[in-house]
């Protein structure tokens, strides 16, 4: 350990702040060709049917045609370590048939943190199994271990030792199983460039693959870093916050720099041209940030990431709407500011996408409420769900009427969003699908779908009206649907409703979803 000590005191002699412009000596490695579509990537940060998260929209194919219509030349999925495996290997074959590279990056299990020597154990056995099962799809499939040791209980100094034998396990199963296979590591922390030395070297990772190869003869492994800087606590934050840059750029690119040159000095220690590859780094949307500070913002980013070839993949794509760090709307398209310098591609085309959050009703769920605490809702997971592995079940008693509702959230912590952002948009001259598998307990059921201006609760849509009366629900679970063409001036916060009433009744929804035709 002492010559790792006596580097990082070298290191910080090395002025941080300063973009060296030097040629580094390094070992000479033909990495794959894969880590260089990963300069321009984009996350894509979306649920899956089997393991969904209520903020998100469901994935659909049309993210990647539309992330490859904007120039985009890889993605970055979210693979829950307790999913399934189908829905991700549907993301994969999605990706790759838009000529995407695709990273698929693990979420952990917080039991790690509390007994890592089982977390080892597992992680090893969770992707072992995947490289088997995977083995055979083409090297633009990478593999991120980790996502954010410290997001899962690994602290950063204390956890930093402890989450490097599970990364060791992880790596050594995909290298028993497949040597080629692209994989990305992460620092300990939240993927912290300061924690990649000592920790991203052949001391902690001591795998061996093809003859006792190790960490630094793999050209087919890269390490991966995150930061959203300057972060809140300096009071002068833009990545996740509202505060404007300033005049004093010091308090603002220095943070940015400082977080470059930890990876960039530790590559040139090691020796070794490993690719490094940010596959987390963005900062907040909203109408109140200027363009020409985002320029700024973003061409600092772009003279470290091309000066020290680092590759970058932004945090998010897709979301939702409302969602602060996305930089596509459903109904608008891409922030063409931010899309200038990423791939410098202005898209020929918007892609149908449904602007439904948690149609399909995972729990814990922030985003569907009710108008009457009279009707009593559960959430029901396992086979009996109509899509995915879970539905709502709605308990209407008489005379208790009421209507389920989505709209912008006001959420809290992470959740909540910047001023400016809504959730559900509905544009002049567009025609749109509102959509639901239902069914009732006897058979007897009824509903009505509900469009209203979010500000004020004017009406904009009653399926009544339209249709002469209450949509029957049936017994048996079958699909839904309602056209609906907006010819009024466009609304950028609207109330999508489900109104069930106030017959008595017992109705199971899922798979609610409005998208424009």
């Amino acid at each position: 350990m002492k010559r790792y000590i006596a580097a990082i005191t070298v290191a910080l002699c090395v002025p941080l702040l300063g973009i060296s412009q030097a040629t580094p000596e390094f070992t000479s490695r033909d990495n794959a060709s894969v880590f260089q579509k990963l300069h321009k990537g984009v996350n894509m940060d979306t649920s899956l049917p089997d393991n969904g998260v209520w903020p998100k929209i469901q994935h659909d194919v049309e993210q990647f045609r539309a992330a490859a219509d904007a120039g985009f030349e890889s993605v970055r999925v979210f693979l829950p370590f307790r999913s399934g495996k189908t829905n991700t290997e549907q993301q994969i074959k999605d990706a790759l048939s838009n000529n995407l590279a695709i990273v698929i990056c693990m979420w952990g299990s917080s039991a790690w943190a509390k007994d890592p020597a089982q977390g080892a154990q597992e992680i090893a056995k969770r992707w072992g199994e995947l490289a088997e099962r995977w083995k055979d799809y083409p090297n633009d499939l990478v593999f991120e271990i980790l996502n954010e040791p410290k997001g899962v209980g690994f602290g950063k100094a204390d956890g930093a030792p402890k989450i490097m034998p599970l990364y060791n396990a992880a790596v050594q199963a995909i290298r028993d199983v497949d040597p080629d296979r692209p994989i990305l590591i992460g620092p300990p922390g939240s993927n912290d460039s300061e924690f990649l030395d000592p920790f991203l070297t052949e001391e902690y990772l001591t795998y061996q693959f093809d003859g006792g190869k190790g960490f630094y003869d793999d050209t087919n492994t890269g390490v991966t870093i995150h930061f959203y800087n300057p972060r809140h606590e300096d009071g002068h934050n833009f990545a996740m916050w509202t505060q404007p840059l300033g005049d004093d750029e010091s308090k603002w690119k220095d943070p940015i720099t400082e977080q470059v040159m930890y990876a960039v000095n530790w590559r040139r220690r090691i020796g070794v041209d490993i690719p490094i590859i940010t596959t987390e780094w963005g900062c907040w949307q909203f109408a109140e940030r200027p363009d020409e500070e985002l320029n700024r913002w973003l061409d600092h980013h772009f003279d470290l990431f091309n000066t020290h070839n680092i590759g970058n993949m932004w945090y998010t794509g897709m979301q939702n709407n409302q969602r602060t760090y996305a930089i596509f709307n459903s109904e608008l398209g891409w922030n063409q500011t931010v899309l200038d310098k990423l791939t410098g591609v202005t898209p020929t085309e918007l892609p149908k996408i449904s602007q439904v959050i948690n149609g399909e009703f995972f729990k814990p769920d922030q985003a569907w409420q009710l108008t009457s605490d009279r009707i009593s809702r559960e959430y029901i997971y396992g086979e009996e769900a109509f899509s995915g592995v879970s539905m709502l079940r709605l308990t209407v008693p008489v005379d208790a009427e009421g209507q389920l509702y989505l709209q912008t959230y006001g959420g809290g912590g992470e959740y909540i969003g910047a001023d400016g952002r809504t959730l559900i948009h509905l544009i002049q001259g567009q025609t749109y699908r509102l959509s639901f598998i239902a069914a009732s307990e006897d058979g007897e059921g009824r509903m009505k779908i509900m469009l209203k201006d979010a500000q004020g609760m004017a009406p904009i849509y009653d399926s009544s009206e339209t249709d002469g009366g209450w949509i029957h629900i049936d017994k048996e679970p079958r699909t839904y649907a309602r056209l609906y063409t907006h010819n009024t001036e466009s609304k950028m916060d609207v109330r999508l409703e489900l109104d069930v009433g106030s017959k008595p009744q017992v109705l199971y929804l899922d798979k609610v979803d409005l998208i424009r035709q």
